[in-house]
């Protein structure tokens, strides 16, 4: 298993945070709106990680 880069650790590390800033936007009765932006941002930042792995870059 190859090692993650420095970018897929802070990505992994970015995504983690969004989706605990949205269950607490979610629990604390948050706009809907801003639950949709931070969902949507960790969903990015999941993809990104997921294509800087090292087997795709060829």
């Amino acid at each position: 298993m190859a090692k993650p880069s420095p970018l897929q650790i802070r990505n992994i590390l970015a995504a983690v945070l969004m989706a605990a800033a949205f269950v607490w936007n979610l629990v604390a009765g948050g706009p809907w709106w801003v639950s949709a932006i931070v969902g949507v941002a960790c969903l990015l930042s999941s993809f990104s990680a997921y294509l800087n792995r090292p087997s795709a870059r060829g």
